[in-house]
Order: C-alpha cells, then sequence, then structure tokens
C-alpha cells in the first residue's frame, strides 16, 4: 500500500512540474506577442510591405471586415519573420517557423479554417519525415548503445501522434482572401510557431511517449530544430 501511495504521489508530482512549465512557457510567449504587438502600435507599413500588398490587391486579394490592412497584415509577417533568438549553442537564429496555406471553400470561416489546419499539417507532416529519417541515421551511426532497431520501429510508429501534439498555438499573422468567378472563397492563411515551445513540447512529449527509449532526445531535437528550421 505505501509503494502504491508513494507511486501516486510521484506521478502527481510529475503531472504538476509539467503543468507548471507548460503554464511558464504559455506566460512566456505571451508576454513576447504582447512586446511584438506593441512594436506593431507604434508601426507604419515598410515599403517591402506596400509593394506585397500591392502585388496582392490587383490580383483582388483582400482583408475580411474588422481586420488589419493587408500592409499592416503583411508588415506583421515580416516582423514576426525576422524577430531573432539565441540557440541552444548561444548562435543567433530566426524565432518563428512561418508557414502559408491556401484553401478554397462555398464561405470564408470554412476556407479560413481549412486553411489554418492545411498550415499546421503541412508543416507536421514535413516535420514527421524528417525526424524519421533523422532518427533512422542516429540508429544507424549507434555502434551498439542503446538505439537499437526497436527503438526505430517504436519512433516510427509513435512520431506522428508525437509531432501532432507538439504542434499547437499557432500564431495567426496574415489572412486574405478573394471571391473567385464562380463565388467560392479562396483564403490565403500565414501562421507563425516559437520555436523554442516547439522545441520544449517535442522533448516532453518524446519523453513521455517513447519512455526510457528517449536517452539523449533532447540534443537530438535541439540539433534538429536547429538543422532544418
Amino acid at each position: 500500500m505505501k509503494k502504491l501511495f508513494f507511486i501516486a504521489a510521484a506521478i502527481f508530482t510529475m503531472s504538476m512540474n509539467v503543468n507548471a512549465q507548460s503554464a511558464l512557457e504559455l506566460a512566456r510567449q505571451q508576454k513576447e506577442l504582447n512586446d511584438i504587438n506593441r512594436k506593431l502600435l507604434d508601426m507604419k507599413p515598410t515599403r517591402e510591405a506596400k509593394r506585397q500588398a500591392k502585388v496582392l490587391k490587383k490580383a483582388k486579394w483582400m482583408v475580411p471586415a474588422g481586420e488589419s490592412s493587408i500592409e499592416m497584415q503583411i508588415t506583421k509577417s515580416l516582423l514576426y519573420g525576422e524577430e531573432l533568438m539565441t540557440d541552444e549553442d548561444g548562435g543567433v537564429t530566426k524565432r518563428y517557423i512561418m508557414q502559408t496555406a491556401i484553401q478554397t471553400a462555398g464561405s470564408y470561416n470554412v476556407a479560413y479554417a481549412s486553411a489554418r489546419s492545411a498550415a499546421m499539417t503541412e508543416l507536421a507532416s514535413m516535420m514527421k519525415t524528417e525526424l524519421v529519417g533523422a532518427w533512422k541515421s542516429k540508429a544507424d551511426n549507434a555502434q551498439g548503445s542503446s538505439v537499437s532497431t526497436i527503438t526505430v520501429d517504436k519512433f516510427n510508429q509513435r512520431i506522428s501522434g508525437i509531432v501532432d501534439q507538439s504542434i499547437t498555438n499557432a500564431i495567426p499573422v496574415l489572412s486574405i482572401y478573394r471571391i473567385l468567378k464562380n463565388g467560392n472563397f479562396e483564403v490565403q492563411v500565414r501562421v507563425a510557431f516559437d520555436k523554442k515551445e516547439l522545441s520544449a513540447r517535442l522533448k516532453r512529449n518524446m519523453e513521455k511517449d517513447l519512455e526510457e527509449e528517449g536517452d539523449g532526445l533532447n540534443e537530438f531535437v535541439d540539433e534538429f530544430i536547429k538543422s532544418k528550421f
């Protein structure tokens, strides 16, 4: 009975630590998003944003009622795309992964939801493929270490769910649409993903789902994010 009590207590403590860590990450990200939004309040559209907006408007793209102008949305997109951070090795790298998708539907809301989902799905698909290849390479070079063929099989089986759980909190930075000749709405959405937060979630989810076979995952994830993004 005592043993069961201590196990339950340990699980509860681990759960509390993960939840606290997640809350801290969300609070940190929200503060940084607020900082970027404050910068936007004081900014005017950049020359590059005006140039891109002119091209989009000529192609009949517009913004939904109540949304920021195309110029300001592009300025926001450029600001996120240029935001820098320090990586695990002390080097400077871009902070956000940007992903764009276009979808068509009979209404703006349906097309927007489909485009946002497609942006996340496309990033997830690319990450799954790249992660499987990176882990196989790690196993091939392990030379008798704890990484075995079984580990590779388990990784391949579970990586899809791990990535899907990790790609959340997409930040919308651009949303424009145009009406096609058949009356359908074509919507273009661009979202940003915080690399620090994505890396932290990947590490947590891999450690949880791969259990004891997750040795060295922190370094693996850091190197993957650094080399691919």
